[in-house]
């Protein structure tokens, strides 16, 4: 097995990257030199067989329209029955130029306009701006905050599902930003109240490679309990491939399938996806299981250090590991206020991290932070944390 030399910094600068060379996407006032720590994509170069399998689709020199074939469905096919023991017929897997735009689709296939449709905030921001924007009410079933460890609020749950008003459930499962991989007994509880009240359930599953060591993704419709369920998988979180947009939208049930694909072929003629992206899932769940390993490796230890970090430094976080994703939740409230934290961290630290409020009103007081780097800089991020608490404080 290849071994990964994960410390090695690139510069991605002068790319077009988002992340280093649009830092003003997230805040005006960020400077050019600002260390950005915000984005959820990895600061670790995509692997070896990737770059190579594209090089070589690219020398071909044709890049007409393309339509998957037997190695895209076998290679997706594969990766998950091994890792989750997910077994997903060909006929279920549906191409999407990305997890948003499938959310999108989805909110348009499967519900009508002025629907409620339930997300579970603090959770990833585009849910609540996809629903209003395609004409749906958001629906909010907050999660209970235990002190840094989040549950479902099953009551809650039941009481908004329960309201013929409201069609579908937008869950993240792993859940982003708090980190939480639902138990089975959790995911067997949504789908008995969503049976229950015949409720369309859209699973966004995109971290569901990015779990901490013993801790078990299981995939939403892998449990085989309910039929209208519709789930999204892809290779942009787990391969660092976000600029590449596809996702892989499984689906079942045969009166969805028909719904999805009236939404995406008759009415926006989705129907071929792109060569290069083609290949990438291909290679990817094919031949670098390796590189999602060592990465996620590196991720935990990264976690790690960032306990032993804050518990040294800043313990009244009481920061506690996350079970999936690459991304740390963290409360400063402890300590400062956390919109001086915000402006002082941009204006004289040139750290950029997320404002958890974004998240939704549960989040406010939280940052989000992407760990998934090298250590020096990681910690580099950490220490200008610190050192802009200890100011705000007169120290």
């Amino acid at each position: 097995m290849k071994k990964l030399n994960l410390e090695i910094k690139y510069d991605r600068r002068g790319s077009n990257s988002v992340k280093w060379d649009h830092k003003d996407f997230i805040d005006s006032r960020a400077s050019d030199k600002a260390l950005p720590l915000w984005l959820s994509d990895m600061e670790f170069r995509v692997a070896d067989e990737v770059i190579d399998a594209l090089s070589k689709r690219v020398d071909h020199g044709f890049f007409g329209q393309s339509m998957p074939g037997e190695k895209y469905f076998s290679s997706i096919q594969s990766w998950y029955y091994d890792r989750f023991s997910w077994k997903i017929e060909m006929d279920s897997i549906f191409y999407s130029p990305g997890v948003l735009p499938a959310i999108g689709f989805a909110i348009n296939s499967f519900t009508k306009e002025g629907d409620g449709i339930i997300i579970q905030p603090p959770v990833f921001y585009p849910f609540a701006q996809l629903i209003a924007e395609n004409g749906r009410k958001v629906v909010n079933n907050n999660l209970i905050n235990d002190d840094g460890y989040y549950y479902i609020d099953f009551n809650d749950l039941e009481d908004k599902a329960k309201d013929p008003n409201n069609t579908m459930l937008l869950l993240c499962s792993p859940h982003n930003p708090v980190g939480r991989v639902w138990k089975k007994e959790e995911l067997l509880k949504i789908i008995e109240i969503c049976k229950k009240y015949d409720l369309t359930i859209f699973s966004d599953e995109i971290h569901c490679d990015l779990t901490r060591k013993n801790v078990r993704h299981y995939p939403l419709m892998s449990l085989g309990a309910y039929n209208k369920i519709a789930a999204a998988v892809a290779p942009s979180k787990t391969f660092n491939v976000g600029g590449l947009p596809i996702a892989q939208i499984i689906i079942d049930d045969h009166d969805l399938k028909d719904k999805w694909n009236k939404e995406t072929y008759g009415r926006h003629f989705i129907r071929f996806a792109p060569p290069l992206d083609m290949i990438l899932c291909e290679t990817a769940y094919s031949h670098c299981a390796y590189w999602v390993d060592q990465v996620m490796d590196y991720v935990e230890n990264n976690f790690d250090f960032i306990v032993k970090f804050l518990g040294e430094k800043l313990p009244q976080t009481k920061y506690k590991k996350p079970e999936g994703t690459f991304l740390a939740w963290i409360n400063f409230g402890a300590y400062v206020n956390h919109k001086d934290l915000m402006d002082i961290l941009i204006t004289k630290y040139d750290l950029l991290i997320e404002d958890g409020i974004v998240f939704g009103e549960p989040g406010d007081g939280y940052f989000r932070i992407s760990i998934a780097c090298q250590r020096n800089i990681l910690e580099e991020g950490l220490n200008k944390i610190v050192q802009a608490i200890n100011e705000l404080q007169g120290q």
